[in-house]
């Protein structure tokens, strides 16, 4: 009787991967350094709601991508998203957002705003992907709405940001903590310029 052989599998299971909210070491020399943000102790509270993230089509797949060539997109079939990457980013910019305006009352899409929200926050991301051996970045633009009826319709302040992170190169894991330290720059950023503002409001 002749034997079936059957050949070893080449399936390899995905490792899924998870972007985090990051506590930023000023001293980082491998970071592009933050602005400077009031110290939580120095912030008066208030509350904010996050929109739905927005961001291009490409880097709404599941694979983790790299844009390191011009015009060439890298999809990673064995490092993927544990969530969507709006979600995902959504998640980590409200906890960012918290801890830096010491603002425990907020919420962020897909829930519902709360009652009382002050400010309503837009995100969108135009990159956000690893583009060298080394290097992540992040550009995406941001706004900031007022619930006062006259500025309801359209953003008290805006802004765009170009930032990047130098990272270990050949290690995911290194990749997606430095796309995380990115978001919580953005963050920062946001939240200097609510704080800048706050003070107008009754």
């Amino acid at each position: 009787m002749g034997s079936c052989i059957v050949p070893e599998s080449t399936h390899v299971e995905p490792t899924f991967h998870l972007l985090s909210a990051i506590d930023l070491d000023q001293n980082d020399s491998d970071m592009a350094e933050p602005n400077n943000s009031p110290k939580d102790d120095d912030l008066p509270e208030f509350t904010f709601y996050l929109r739905q993230v927005e961001v291009p089509s490409y880097l709404e797949e599941s694979r983790i991508i790299s844009r390191i060539e011009m015009g060439k997109i890298q999809f990673r079939e064995n490092d993927r998203w544990g969530e969507s990457i709006v979600d995902g980013v959504g998640r980590v910019m409200g906890l960012n957002l918290s801890r830096y305006l010491n603002s425990p009352f907020y919420s962020v899409y897909p829930h519902r705003k709360k009652i009382g929200t002050i400010y309503d926050i837009n995100l969108t991301l135009f990159r956000f992907e690893k583009v060298a051996r080394d290097e992540v970045l992040l550009q995406g633009g941001w706004e900031i709405f007022s619930r006062d009826y006259r500025n309801g319709s359209y953003p008290i302040l805006n802004g765009k940001e170009n930032v990047r992170a130098s990272i270990k190169p050949n290690t995911v894991n290194e990749e997606i903590i430095g796309l995380s330290k990115l978001l919580s720059i953005m963050a920062e950023k946001v939240s200097g310029a609510i704080y800048t503002i706050q003070p107008t409001l009754d």
